[in-house]
């Protein structure tokens, strides 16, 4: 072997052992820290019913007679609007008429939503006792605008006296008519 390639093998040697030399670990310090938020949504929801124990469902048939309505007949029933929510909620009244081809029974009723009132007398003579009404239907008219009532809290109720009428006045071609009469409350948050 020439002296030319074992200068170059002990170059070579050289530079592998300088290699493995100058392969060092370092150590690293760290510290670390977390801000963790679990969030849940609220839930927004109204049941009604004849009381406030008995609100429990979105769906209530108020109970007042659907047969043999005349004019000068009225008929009025306890309602219960119940906040089912996780939150503290405001909630409004509106009113639906859905009639019934072919007649017009809905828009000549009488409509008389109040608080703070009880039933009085039976059908086809009761009515809500005392206290302003805070919402109405004109007999002959849409329902009006709803009305926005205050907040609930989770678990309360407000009962509501409902009063159904058909005026003296009533159209002798509603004879054989029907009707949907529809209170609707609703809840709304975040606006």
């Amino acid at each position: 072997m020439s002296r030319r390639a074992m200068q170059v093998k002990a170059l070579l040697a050289m530079g592998i052992l300088v290699g493995f030399g100058s392969v060092s670990t370092l150590a690293s310090w760290t510290g670390s820290a977390t801000a963790t938020a679990n969030l849940g949504a609220a839930t927004v929801s109204l049941a009604t019913g004849r009381s406030a124990a008995e609100a429990t469902t979105a769906e209530y048939l108020v109970p007042v007679s659907p047969t043999n309505w005349y004019p000068g007949t009225s008929q009025a029933a306890m309602v219960a609007v119940k906040n089912t929510s996780t939150i503290s909620v405001p909630y409004k009244i509106e009113g639906e008429v859905v009639e019934t081809a072919p007649g017009t029974l809905g828009n000549a009723l009488k409509v008389v939503v109040k608080t703070g009132s009880s039933v009085v007398g039976t059908a086809p003579n009761a009515t809500c006792s005392g206290s302003a009404a805070i919402f109405t239907k004109v007999a002959g008219s849409a329902f009006p605008a709803g009305v926005q009532r205050a907040n609930l809290s989770p678990g309360a109720a407000e009962t509501i006296c409902v009063e159904y009428s058909l005026p003296l006045t009533a159209a002798n071609s509603l004879q054989g008519n029907t009707t949907s009469v529809k209170l609707k409350f609703t809840a709304t948050v975040g606006n």
